[in-house]
């Protein structure tokens, strides 16, 4: 259904829409060392991505990624993206968040 609704789109205005909306409100929340897997889960939703992570300079092991972007022809461009790495007892270890156009 989503597919057919952004083919839609980008066939009558020329649209394009890459991965889900995800709740920002806890984004200036995030303390290193404080919050867990569970607990950065809760909040976001579960991540659009996941990874491993190897010679991370602060020692964090796992990557998680939320990513949003609307994008329409000629008028303007949205994004979110929300990374959360976490480190081996599974707490936040390093995060980065950016927005765009809002």
């Amino acid at each position: 259904m989503a597919y057919r609704i952004l083919v839609v789109c980008a066939a009558l205005v020329g649209c394009a829409t890459v991965g889900a909306r995800f709740d920002t409100t806890h984004v200036n929340d995030i303390r290193k060392g404080e919050q867990d897997k569970a607990a950065i889960a809760a909040w976001f939703g579960q991540p659009h991505a996941t990874a491993k992570l190897a010679s991370h300079p602060a020692g964090c092991v796992e990557r998680w990624q939320w990513t949003y972007a609307h994008a329409v022809v000629g008028t303007s461009t949205v994004s979110d993206a929300l990374i959360v790495d976490f480190d081996q007892a599974g707490k936040v270890c390093d995060n980065a968040y950016s927005q765009v156009g809002r």
